[in-house]
């Protein structure tokens, strides 16, 4: 989601609990002497917003998470054993819907609802709440726009809304599981500013009225807390009170894990995950995602330009190695532009097996490259598997003749650059929120999303633009996964990339928390957790 949503591993939040001083050193936590049943959490960032509308960072969907809530809910599978989240929709604030053949959804809400203030839920407030997203249109938006518009949001009786796609698009019934249609307090938000298009409501950042298990406390800088809410109209959770605070360092995450001061903890790096594993107080809990990580080779900057020099990288990168000693066995090579979890999945990538001879051969097809060339890899600083990607790559394309030269780039610098087509060659990731082809291909592979909008690669294909638009569109299933294994295949032969791994979300918390569920999208649901 990012341009990227950048949902993902690279930016996951982490939560503790931090008093006086946590900044400084390792002072525990002295919990406050109240009733609450307290877990705690730790951040590397305040939130950028809380207001489901604008919330783009995980830091803030958390938040959305445990005090909002969406029409649709997500469901639960198994994996390696044990219960994990899935994005299988179950009810949420509707308790059931149906599907008409054009597409449209008409949902039956929970009469029993009320916001954390008292007022009562109704059809009006997720017709507010839907076009309040539309009018002011910030970054999460998109997902929304993109498929529906005022014109398609119809309420049929006080706890009846049908909504109506404004293109045809198979997963229209998704896209009410995602944060930003998050269903807000009408009145609460009329009375703190109203809904202007195209801007923030600055009291929503940091402020909040939703129908959820939790409410909001208090609000600072370095430290956010929620309690339960006293009005929520499911099972009522055993966690009472949540600290969110703000702690930099990964290191000071770790120790505090150690020390049992800290209950969750999600900043840590998976090269660590094995360390924390020796803790008798600590357990890592995975669960499998949708994301794709990846080679990027920019076709707008010379030598990536020519096809013949992207296919003796594909035979040259053995991308097992590269996930094996890279992942720290949460990692799953694959052979596509986005996870085989996702339907229509298409292994095409399969045919480059690394083979140093057909590498060279290749390279030899163009004069000017026959022995060769020198060029720059661009990963973010500060991230293990990037840096380990890093090394391996270099060896391997040192055997071809090609010279990289290493450039970690910070965060903030990297993801301005790599959409500007600054970065010849670079280690990305994409985080498919939605686990659909359309959101796993599209936004990095249309020619209307070049640069910035995701296509980092600046990879400018008629045919590929017009299948993934168009299986976005089918509803028949053989004629989309038929544009879909089309577009993977030209991808392929293109060497747009050099796909990578699939990678899992990993939490590690301390044993006494239990029934912390983890999600493909990184969603956290506190509520459905118990302490002992």
């Amino acid at each position: 989601m990012d341009n990227k949503l950048k949902y993902a591993i690279v930016a996951i939040l982490v939560i503790i609990v931090v008093v006086g001083g946590l900044g400084v050193g390792l002072h525990l936590f002295n919990p406050p002497q109240t009733k609450y049943n307290t877990i705690t959490f730790a951040s590397s960032a305040t939130p950028s917003s809380i207001d489901p509308a604008v919330a783009f960072d995980t830091n803030s969907v958390f938040f959305d998470d445990q005090i909002y809530q969406t029409l649709v809910a997500y469901n639960t599978t198994t994996f390696n054993g044990q219960t994990v989240g899935s994005i299988a929709p179950a009810p949420g604030l509707a308790t059931h819907w149906t599907v008409a053949k054009n597409g449209s959804v008409t949902f039956y809400l929970r009469q029993n609802v009320t916001f954390s203030n008292g007022d009562k839920l109704n059809a009006s407030d997720v017709a507010f709440s839907l076009n309040r997203v539309i009018t002011m249109a910030q970054g999460p938006s998109f997902h929304v726009r993109q498929f529906l518009n005022s014109s398609g949001i119809h309420v049929l009786g006080t706890y009846t809304v049908m909504l109506v796609p404004s293109a045809p698009y198979p997963w229209f019934l998704n896209l009410f599981q995602l944060w930003v249609t998050s269903i807000v307090d009408p009145s609460y938000v009329n009375a703190h500013g109203g809904v202007v298009a195209k801007t923030v409501n600055q009291f929503m950042s940091t402020n909040a009225m939703g129908t959820g298990p939790y409410e909001l406390q208090s609000y600072g800088a370095q430290q956010i807390t929620l309690v339960a809410n006293p009005h929520y109209w499911g099972p009522k959770p055993n966690i009472t009170q949540i600290i969110y605070s703000v702690v930099n360092q990964p290191s000071t995450q770790q120790a505090l894990l150690q020390k049992g001061s800290v209950n969750v903890a999600l900043n840590i790096p998976l090269d660590q995950m094995n360390n924390l594993k020796n803790y008798t107080n600590v357990k890592v809990k995975s669960g499998p995602t949708s994301s794709e990580y990846y080679i990027g080779l920019d076709e707008n900057v010379t030598p990536f330009n020519n096809l013949s020099v992207r296919k003796a990288i594909e035979y040259a990168v053995n991308a097992s190695v590269l996930t094996a000693h890279s992942t720290f066995g949460y990692g799953t090579t694959i052979y596509s532009g986005m996870a085989p979890t996702i339907e229509a999945y298409t292994p095409a990538f399969k045919m480059y097996q690394q083979n140093v001879t057909m590498a060279k051969k290749y390279l030899a097809q163009n004069a000017t490259y026959a022995h060769g060339f020198n060029t720059s890899f661009y990963y973010t600083a500060g991230d293990p598997i990037g840096q380990n990607i890093a090394t391996i790559l270099q060896q391997q394309l040192n055997a071809i003749g090609v010279n990289i030269t290493l450039n970690p780039v910070q965060s903030a610098t990297f993801d301005v650059q790599v959409g500007a087509g600054s970065y010849p060659m670079f280690y990305e990731g994409w985080v498919n929120l939605l686990a659909t082809p359309d959101d796993g291909l599209r936004p990095l592979f249309n020619a209307a999303n070049l640069g910035q909008y995701g296509n980092y690669n600046y990879f400018n294909n008629t045919t590929v633009s017009h299948d993934l638009v168009n299986g976005g569109q089918q509803y028949n299933t053989t004629l989309r996964y038929g544009n879909y294994t089309q577009a993977q295949q030209i991808l392929a032969a293109q060497a747009v990339e050099v796909p990578l791994f699939n990678l899992q979300n990993v939490i590690p918390m301390t044993t006494n928390v239990h029934g912390l569920l983890v999600y493909p999208t990184f969603d956290i649901y506190v509520a459905q957790a118990t302490l002992s």
